[in-house]
């Protein structure tokens, strides 16, 4: 019983290891690989046959259409060639639509005239087009076409019903019911010059039941052919996973021998040129390092070098964190048995962020080195300095006299020396610093005491405007946690899911129809709420964090615009420091691609400042022009742009600055600016959109000075995607001015 327990189904290859190491077919990487391709084979086929389906319904709709309209042809042909006072007329193609006769067809008279019968004309028209022909007459009375005549002249009387409601003095073509048989049709009519419906010559390309069975029999073969296939494919897949594979079980005995210790076995398939061939010299690698690590002075060598990285930053060279706390408790039993007194001093540099998302990480780490050496400059020989980690850096000073003025100097000294412009990579790079300064023993007795105490100051330094350092006072601990906590809680914002995208509409000022929205950030705080974005914004550019979150806000507002109206677009705000990143353009064509939204349909907003700022913004901004995403210029007017920049940069729209709207009904020199302003715009082919309207005497005096588009808290505030696209009640009561996004 054990022997068959043991040699239950599994990959078929030889044993590697006891009884219970064995893998069931489906639980190895074999029959996983192999389970995959197979699924993706007929996921691929699954979909080729459901567009091949689509296809054929599609295809064979239009063959029996263009059948239906050949027929129609040939029997007016006939028509013509024996009645000879009648006319047609004909669509642009040339496809005749309509028989133009002052009498009707197939009458005594015409019969005299030409010495045939109905029945004859349409047998000659039958002959050639192969199918069946009827002569109908238009009855008044009931609004119906009523068979006079068919090719065999069997039947009359019969009435021609169409699926769908259709005006009969229509060309037709499609599915249509004559007497109790549904044929595919084409419908001519016949009328009077007048528009006078006299009759209709109707032409069949055969019954509904037939044409349907043909296609269906089509699609059933096509699907047995796609079956067999699939078997054949997966058994092929099959077959060449097993022999690749095979070498899988050798190796995994090989990894389990080294795993014992028992490393006299070389590793087969080094041979092979493959992946599998590069696992087993990896795995063979792996075999001769445990060899080697019988030397006794090579394992010393490591063991001491990897003493120094366990406590060191490797690219500055200093000592990192775990040394630093190591150090700092050291300190703290110094001065408790002998009384000495030291400093702890916390700094960032502030810009660090931006400048390595500016220029790289390479002139990221370079300016750190240098920062880091003119900070070791400064310092006494026992003081230590160490790096924490990113941008963040820690100081333990020794203190001779003075805890206080001591550590002034040495903090003024930081703070000018990383304030004074770095040259790294050929670019003039200029940060700054703020130091937190904590003193021991009186600001803490633990070393978690001290840092703390020295973090909360580094925050208020930062707090009163950057390059400034704080002592530590009891009166900070209520005062600076908030900012502090709130950078930290932006860093997991994001991944928390707290973002969220509201939609201010703009409206077309002329006839108030929703034109577009603007996505406005919206940050759900779990503690705090709804924080303002003038909070926060400030504070992920300064931290870096801006390019992640505006990646995200491109990604969802691209999402989002699927949902709006056809005929909208959406808008988002884009900061100085994505301009800078070249990986913005790639964002906007995975968004786009992803989302399916067409570029048109897709703004960027930016400031004058930002786009005018360097070449590097100009460069990105032209890149996405290219794009056909549109570029809209905001707060216009409170910048520098000039004529001369309009005209050369991809400007779709302009932003009338709220600070010239506020006001625009008591101040008349507003109201000329604001038409001078839109009369340039006009007379360079770009839309004016005015930024803060709250009243409607404002949306009618911009209307009156020509301004294309409007949005403001009169016409409907930020909202999320559900309520964005509700319809605008415009509030008559002026809002304050604070908030129109």
């Amino acid at each position: 019983m054990t022997d068959k327990a043991e040699t239950e189904t599994t990959v078929g290859f030889p044993p590697a290891g006891s009884a219970h190491s064995r893998l069931r077919w489906h639980q190895s990487l074999f029959g996983k690989i192999t389970l995959f391709l197979i699924a993706g084979v007929i996921s691929a086929y699954g979909v080729g046959a459901l567009a091949g389906l689509l296809m054929v319904e599609r295809n064979s709709q239009e063959q029996w259409r263009r059948q239906a309209e050949m027929n129609a042809q040939i029997a007016s042909f006939t028509v013509r060639n024996i009645y000879t006072f009648v006319a047609v007329e004909a669509d642009p193609s040339g496809q005749i639509i309509r028989i133009l006769s002052e009498r009707p067809l197939g009458d005594d008279e015409s019969v005299l005239d030409t010495g045939f019968n109905p029945v004859d004309v349409l047998a000659l028209a039958a002959a050639q087009t192969k199918n069946e022909v009827w002569l109908f007459r238009y009855d008044k009375e009931t609004g119906s076409l009523i068979s006079s005549a068919d090719a065999t002249g069997a039947t009359s009387g019969e009435h021609l019903a169409f699926p769908t409601p259709h005006l009969p003095n229509n060309f037709f073509t499609g599915f249509a019911t004559i007497g109790e048989r549904e044929h595919f049709i084409a419908s001519l009519p016949v009328a009077t010059s007048a528009g006078e419906l006299l009759g209709s010559v109707v032409t069949s390309i055969g019954e509904a039941e037939e044409l349907l069975r043909t296609r269906d029999d089509l699609v059933r073969n096509s699907f047995l052919a796609l079956i067999a296939m699939l078997v054949v494919i997966s058994l092929v897949v099959t077959l060449v996973m097993r022999r690749l594979f095979r070498p899988v079980p050798a190796l995994v005995k090989a990894l389990t021998r080294i795993a014992r210790d028992d490393t006299g076995t070389v590793t087969p398939f080094q041979g092979r040129h493959d992946e599998i061939g590069r696992l087993a010299v990896a795995i063979e690698t792996l075999r001769e390092a445990v060899v080697e690590r019988e030397n006794l002075r090579q394992v010393r060598e490591v063991a001491k070098q990897m003493e120094h990285m366990a406590h060191h930053d490797s690219l500055t060279g200093l000592p990192n964190r775990a040394f630093f706390n190591k150090a700092l408790a050291d300190a703290i039993e110094t001065t408790a048995s002998e009384g000495s007194r030291f400093n702890v001093m916390l700094l960032d540099l502030d810009r660090f962020k931006s400048v390595n998302d500016t220029f790289g990480h390479a002139a990221g780490d370079a300016l750190l080195v240098a920062a880091t050496e003119r900070v070791a400059m400064l310092l006494g020989p026992k003081d230590i300095a160490a790096r924490l980690g990113g941008d963040e850096f820690a100081l333990l000073q020794w203190v001779d006299q003075d805890p206080m003025s001591e550590a002034s100097r040495l903090a003024e000294a930081v703070v000018s020396a990383i304030g004074t412009p770095f040259t790294i990579l050929g670019n003039r790079i200029s940060i700054g610093t703020s130091v937190g300064i904590a003193c021991a023993p009186s600001h803490g007795a633990t070393a978690a005491t001290l840092l703390k105490s020295a973090d909360v100051a580094l925050y208020c330094s930062k707090t009163r405007g950057r390059g400034n350092h704080s002592f530590f006072t009891e009166s900070m601990v209520m005062a600076t946690p908030n900012l502090y906590a709130l950078e930290q809680d932006l860093e997991m914002a994001l991944e928390r899911g707290q973002f969220a995208l509201h939609y201010q509409p703009i409206v077309t000022v002329a006839g108030g129809k929703i034109a577009g929205y603007e996505a406005l950030l919206r940050w759900r705080h779990p503690e705090h709420g709804m924080i303002p974005p003038d909070r926060f914004i400030p504070l992920a550019e300064e931290t870096g964090q801006i390019v992640k979150i505006g990646e995200w806000v491109i990604r969802q507002a691209s999402r989002d615009a699927r949902q709006m109206p056809e005929d909208t677009v959406v808008t988002v705000n884009i900061s100085a420091i994505q301009l800078h990143h070249r990986s913005l353009v790639d964002t906007l064509r995975s968004a786009l691609a992803e989302s399916g939204l067409a570029p048109s349909r897709f703004e960027v907003e930016v400031t004058e400042s930002v786009m005018l700022s360097d070449a590097i913004a100009s460069s990105v901004i032209g890149e996405i022009d290219a794009m056909g995403v549109g570029i809209v210029l905001d707060d216009f007017g409170t910048g520098y742009a000039s004529l001369s920049y309009l005209r050369k940069l991809p400007i779709r729209k302009i932003k009338i600055d709220r600070s010239f709207i506020d006001g625009l009904a008591a101040r008349t020199e507003n109201g000329a600016l604001v038409s001078g302003i839109v009369q340039l715009a006009r007379s360079l082919g770009i839309q004016t959109t005015a930024e803060g309207v709250e009243s409607e005497i404002e949306l009618e005096l911009l209307r009156l000075a020509g301004c294309d588009l409007a949005q403001g808290y009169h016409i409907g505030r930020p909202a999320p995607l559900t309520r964005a696209s509700a319809p605008i009640k415009r509030s008559p009561i002026r809002t304050s001015s604070t908030g129109a996004s």
